[in-house]
C-alpha cells in the first residue's frame, strides 16, 4: 500500500509504501520528522509487525524527492539493518503485543548522498515553490506463515535524529486486508 501524508493526513493509495509530501510554508512545521531535513546518519525507520511478516534483507527502499522549483530531484536509498540500540524501548509506546521490531537505517555512503541531496533540495526550495516528500517502499515484504487473519497489525515509524522520538508513518494496518487485495497489489507468500 502506498500511503500519502499531507499535513496530518495519512491515507491508503496502493500496496505497502509509506509516502509523505510536505509543504515548507513560513511558520509551518512538518507533522512528522522527514528525511528531507533529518540528520542522515541518525535517520531510523522502525517496522513493527508480526513475526511472519518478512522484510527481505537489502530490499527495502527509501525514496526522497522534490518536485517543482529547479526541476525534479529524486534519489533512491536501500535501507539496511540497524543495530537495535535500545529500539524496543524507543518504540515501546507504539508496540503492540506480538509485534517484532525491525530497525532500518541508511548505509554510511547513502547517508552522505542524502546529505548532498538535502543541500540541492534546499537550494531549489529557495529558488521557488517545491513539493518535497519521501516514500518507504515495503513492496518486497512477504508473509511466511499460514494465510490466516493475524491479530497483530503493522506499524511503520520514523525517527529523524537520535535526540528525537519515533513518530508513526503508518498505524494499525490490517495485514489480512493486504493478503486479500487484488492479485497485483496483495501481500505475497514467501
Amino acid at each position: 500500500m502506498r500511503f500519502l501524508a499531507t499535513s496530518l493526513v495519512i491515507s491508503a493509495a496502493a500496496l505497502l509504501s509509506a509516502c509523505s509530501t510536505f509543504s515548507f510554508m513560513p511558520g509551518g512545521s512538518d507533522p512528522i520528522p522527514t528525511p528531507i531535513a533529518a540528520n542522515p546518519a541518525s535517520l531510523r525507520i522502525a517496522v513493527l509487525a508480526p513475526e511472519e511478516f518478512s522484510l527481505p534483507k537489502n530490499q527495502i527502499e527509501l525514496t526522497v524527492y522534490q518536485r517543482g522549483a529547479g526541476g525534479d530531484i529524486s534519489q533512491n536509498y536501500m535501507l539496511v539493518d540497524a543495530a537495535p540500540e535500545n529500539a524496543s524501548s524507543a518504540v515501546a509506546e507504539f508496540r503492540k503485543p506480538g509485534q517484532v521490531v525491525t530497525l532500518l537505517r541508511l548505509a554510511p555512503a547513502d547517508a552522505l548522498r542524502l546529505r548532498d541531496q538535502q543541500e540541492l533540495m534546499a537550494a531549489a526550495r529557495d529558488a521557488g515553490s517545491a513539493k518535497p516528500g519521501f516514500e518507504v517502499d515495503l513492496d518486497a515484504a512477504c508473509w511466511k506463515g499460514a494465510m490466516v487473519a493475524p491479530v497483530v497489525p503493522l506499524e511503520v515509524l520514523i525517527r529523524a535524529d537520535s535526540e528525537q522520538d519515533f513518530h508513526p508513518l503508518l498505524s494499525d494496518i490490517d495485514i489480512f486486508t493486504l493478503m486479500n487485495r487484488p492479485e497485483g497489489s496483495r501481500l505475497k507468500a514467501c
